[in-house]
């Protein structure tokens, strides 16, 4: 089987491997498609600053069939769709009986242990998911991305029991993470007051086609004020933001815009901001941090299944695994690209 290797950073090389045999609770995957992530084009091009190793197989949004099981494989079966876990939790811990992506020994695929660019891999049943009838094949590979929305929408959703359907609530970044958040708000939880912002026209104008209102970037500045209550507030329009895009100024200037008593929740990893702390204490807002998608596949493959013409719009490109770095130089320009699959 064929393997292709991210060895060093711009370097991805096909390498000849042997076809791994499923033993025990070991799943074989015949992998037919591979999304490219933002942090696997951070990988690719050296960028990435959390824990991570070269050489490497990368990629942990993929979708594939099963090809072969282990002896003692109770839930899948040959020739089965399926998808997999983005981590390698061990379920044991204190944090995994909170939050299986909180697991004390966690590692991630194509991130820190090896990914899905390969033909054939192995991997333990616990860690795959099987699709629901009537999935698309290549719309499958999204599940990951959008699961990483859905979990943050259920931490949401704890905190706002009363629904998220009146709620006026803003998506801050168009990309996959972000565009996945405004479709599952409109199309799973009936929002009727969803708006997104982001610099890119193409993802902005995909955001409108899906019925969300677009706001102009001098809605979103705050202005100068006065320090007084009232002009705190002014620029407080939103129930909940959403902030998807890891950029500190933004991240900052959400805190403008959310109303007193609001919400602020976040996906976007930022090294360090300096904000404006009171405004969280001033308007008692609670911010909830999310990371990964494990324990919400179910909702992102319901959504999937149930929504395939917005799904489909998730997907820009697909090239051939042979002309990966071509997928990759795509995958970094925001302008009229959401996300890149590899197709092997």
């Amino acid at each position: 089987m064929i393997s292709y290797i991210l060895q060093e950073p711009k370097r991805v090389v096909p390498v000849e491997q042997p076809k791994p045999v499923p033993t025990g609770h070991e799943v074989l995957v015949h992998v037919k498609n591979v999304g490219i992530c933002g942090s696997d084009i951070h990988l690719f091009h050296g960028t990435y600053s959390a824990p991570h190793s070269y050489p490497m197989r990368f990629g942990h949004e993929w979708s594939g069939v099963v090809e072969a099981v282990g002896e003692e494989v109770k839930t899948l079966k040959t020739g089965d769709l399926v998808t997999g876990d983005c981590s390698r939790f061990c379920g044991e811990c204190p944090s995994c009986r909170k939050d299986r992506n909180l697991c004390e020994h966690i590692e991630k695929f194509g991130i820190t242990i090896d990914g899905a660019s390969t033909e054939y891999f192995v991997r333990d049943e616990k860690y795959i998911y099987k699709s629901p009838e009537g999935m698309n094949e290549r719309l499958l590979c999204l599940s990951e991305p959008v699961a990483v929305a859905a979990h943050l929408l259920s931490k949401v959703k704890r905190i706002v029991p009363e629904g998220l359907s009146e709620k006026r609530i803003l998506v801050l970044g168009g990309g996959v993470i972000g565009m996945s958040a405004l479709m599952l708000l409109i199309h799973m939880e009936g929002c009727k007051h969803a708006e997104l912002y982001d610099l890119a026209a193409s993802r902005t104008a995909l955001a409108a086609s899906e019925g969300a209102r677009i706001p102009t970037a001098d809605e979103l500045n705050p202005g100068a004020g006065s320090g007084d209550y009232a002009s705190m507030y002014a620029a407080a329009k939103y129930d909940i933001v959403i902030e998807t895009t890891g950029v500190a100024p933004v991240f900052a200037n959400a805190l403008n815009l959310v109303r007193p008593g609001g919400v602020l929740g976040c996906v976007g990893m930022i090294a360090k901001v300096e904000i404006a702390q009171r405004l969280i204490v001033t308007k008692s807002l609670t911010i909830v941090g999310s990371i990964g998608g494990t324990g919400d596949f179910d909702r992102a493959m319901e959504f999937l299944v149930r929504h395939p013409a917005a799904a489909e719009k998730l997907i820009s490109h697909v090239f051939p695994m042979a002309q990966v770095e071509q997928a990759f130089a795509t995958a970094r320009i925001p302008e009229g690209s959401m996300k890149v699959v590899l197709s092997l």
